[in-house]
């Protein structure tokens, strides 16, 4: 009688590897995904003292105490790029705003770095660090000169919702919809009181010569 030998037994040598890897996989992904994570958090926490300085003028100057601290940075880097040497324009600015008060105080004691205030608003307002064709463009939906009437104008070439909302009613601004009636006119003014002509002398009559006039010697020989 023939016999059988057994099958041997499958090794598990693959599936464990197989397993370890892919677990390990895991685990890497998930350790460089934490690590970035709190990299990121870090490098956001621990700003550039030159960023940390330039917000603190441009919240001084602005009078705007919500910059945003991105945008900030941002802002900061173009500025540097397009005036070479801003980092100590910078330092003398936040000289300047150390001494506190409000954005027309800064001004009126900024003497030379007046100027170097006015570019700094205005870089915030338009998002752009110079006025200027080609100049760098750091923010335009969030510059500042859109703020004031963001909730009732949009932003040029943003519009607030989907196509064709401009067809639909406005929402209510706690205007009434139908115009008040007019208030009731006021009482006609009092007739004045007429005043007579006071009387007058009557015209001098004319005076009619009781002799014909007098004609020279000389014309009575013509």
């Amino acid at each position: 009688m023939k016999k059988v030998s057994p099958k041997p037994a499958p090794s598990e040598t693959p599936l464990l590897g197989r397993r370890s890897l892919l677990l390990g996989t895991i685990m890497g992904s998930v350790s460089v995904a934490i690590g970035n994570s709190v990299l990121g958090r870090a490098n956001a926490l621990a700003a550039p003292p030159l960023d940390e300085t330039f917000l603190g003028v441009s919240r001084a100057i602005t009078g705007r105490p919500d910059l945003d601290p991105v945008l900030s940075s941002r802002l900061c880097a173009a500025m540097q790029t397009t005036f070479p040497g801003y980092a100590s324009t910078i330092e003398s600015l936040a000289r300047i705003t150390a001494q506190g008060g409000q954005p027309h105080e800064i001004l009126d004691r900024s003497g030379d770095l007046k100027k170097a205030f006015l570019a700094l608003n205005a870089a915030w307002y338009t998002g752009s660090t110079e006025d200027k064709t080609n100049a760098p463009m750091v923010a335009y939906y969030d510059a500042l000169m859109y703020q004031p009437t963001k909730d009732g104008l949009p932003v040029p070439t943003y519009c607030f919702g989907r196509p064709g909302w401009w067809t639909e009613a406005p929402p209510p601004l706690g205007i009434p919809i139908h115009a008040p009636l007019p208030a009731t006119p006021p009482p006609p003014a009092p007739p004045g009181v007429e005043s007579k002509i006071p009387p007058q002398s009557p015209p001098l009559k004319p005076i009619t010569p009781s002799s014909p006039p007098y004609i020279p010697k000389s014309r009575q020989e013509h």
